[in-house]
């Protein structure tokens, strides 16, 4: 055999080698995940009222363009009362503005209450918001400091985010959530302004009688230029809002939390309408479903998703470990089929000696766990994305099978014994050649 036709043999053996021992590389593996299409269509809702709107564009982030200012954060030459100085050109007395900023950290939910310096009491707002992407959290919180005297009152769970303010005369309140808002998305706020604020009767506070009884009487959504945007004045203080991207053509989906979980409602929807409802995210931090794109549904329905197994069916499928679950109960899970996408954490299957193939869901199906066909579809570095195919929204479960092994013991110890020799052989005929 010439030098060649040996070096030939080599390396096809290592191509057999590599194959057998479950070392080739996925396709893009080592190329970003593909990029969402972006939405940049945006409306809000209120009842049966809906408002295209445009997100206030700046060349900065949203901590810059709030400019929250207090002790901690500025100088005592610097005017400092506790609100937020980068919006006062968009502020109103007894009024509380809501708006998409879209800086330089992406796409973020903001919100500020009543004017600095302005001629205002003060007041006491509570928000809860649900429908949030499992990465979003709080990135502008005013007031958050150290002391007594800071009475706000933050809180995050799986999927939502709260927050309570009381504020004095001449002041702001306020904040911005970010995280999972560049894509397709649907955001709902439960309000509860003055009165029926949390810390309006709060005997607990350090000081109850701070918002002076002052009171919010509009709530305004802003649109377009940052600096002079268009105003539009929601109907209701007290019917929740919800924010999402799509047009008022496009069917509607709004958010409740609930004790152990969050309803997703959707309205004005038809059989070939795909709709991409938020999750919540699994009971495992290593796993995180993060949509399910629904279709088949006819006009309206619900669907609550709670992080637990669900009711009757084995902790897992036959011979495999259940790493995450997924409850899906409501209206719509009858007659519906969805694309569930989610995410598992790189370093949780290194750890576990498992490849992205060893990944599969399973869909709950008349008490029983059926395989889903599932794909790799991405990785961002820290996580490998995955889509899976369903019929049946019961419930879902991400497992994990046990690592993979050579069909025959000892083989590629074998081969790889023999693409040593070979290779020994070929540096050794060519020494010769020579």
């Amino acid at each position: 055999m010439n030098t060649n036709s040996l070096a030939a043999v080599a390396v096809a053996l290592l191509l057999v080698l590599s194959g057998v021992g479950g070392f080739v590389q996925l396709s893009g593996a080592n190329t970003a995940a593909t990029a969402s299409t972006p939405t940049d269509s945006y409306v809000v809702e209120q009842g049966e009222s809906c408002y295209p709107i445009e997100p206030l564009s700046t060349n900065g982030t949203v901590e810059s363009f709030y400019d929250y200012r207090n002790h901690e954060t500025h100088p005592e030459d610097v005017d400092r009362m506790y609100s937020s100085y980068g919006t006062e050109h968009l502020q109103e007395d007894d009024t509380s503005l809501l708006f998409l900023h879209e800086g330089t950290d992406g796409l973020s939910l903001v919100m500020v209450h009543d004017q600095v310096d302005g001629d205002t009491e003060g007041g006491a707002v509570t928000f809860d918001i649900a429908g949030l992407p499992s990465e979003a959290e709080w990135v502008v919180q005013d007031d958050l400091y150290d002391g007594e005297t800071n009475m706000a009152t933050w809180d995050s769970g799986d999927g939502w985010a709260s927050a309570s303010w009381i504020w004095s005369e001449a002041r702001t309140d306020g904040g911005a959530i970010q995280g999972g808002l560049n894509d397709e998305f649907a955001v709902t706020i439960q309000p509860a302004f003055n009165e029926e604020a949390e810390h309006y009767d709060n005997e607990d506070l350090y000081d109850p009688e701070f918002h002076g009884d002052g009171v919010i009487e509009d709530w305004e959504v802003l649109s377009g230029n940052a600096d002079d945007p268009d105003r539009t004045e929601l109907p209701s203080l007290e019917e929740p809002v919800t924010i999402r991207t799509g047009t008022c053509d496009t069917p509607s989906v709004s958010y409740d939390r609930t004790d152990d979980g969050t309803t997703a409602n959707i309205q004005g929807a038809s059989a070939d309408d795909r709709i991409a409802l938020q999750p919540t995210a699994g009971t495992d931090a290593n796993v995180t479903f993060e949509t399910v794109e629904l279709a088949g549904v006819e006009d309206s329905g619900s669907i609550t998703f709670e992080d637990r197994q669900p009711d009757g069916l084995p902790d897992a499928p036959d011979d495999v470990e259940s790493l995450s679950y997924l409850t899906m109960t409501g209206e719509s899970t009858q007659d519906a089929s969805a694309t569930i996408t989610f995410s598992v954490e790189a370093e949780y299957l290194e750890q576990q000696g498992l490849s992205p193939e060893d990944i599969t869901l399973y869909e709950a199906d008349d008490g029983d766990w059926v395989e889903s066909e599932t794909a790799v579809t991405g990785e961002s570095g820290s996580t490998y994305q995955f889509t899976a195919e369903v019929s049946s929204l019961e419930g879902v479960t991400v497992t994990q099978q046990p690592a993979s092994e050579s069909a025959i013991p000892g083989f590629e110890a074998g081969i790889a014994a023999a693409v040593i020799a070979l290779l020994a052989a070929l540096w050794a005929v060519r020494g010769r050649d020579r």
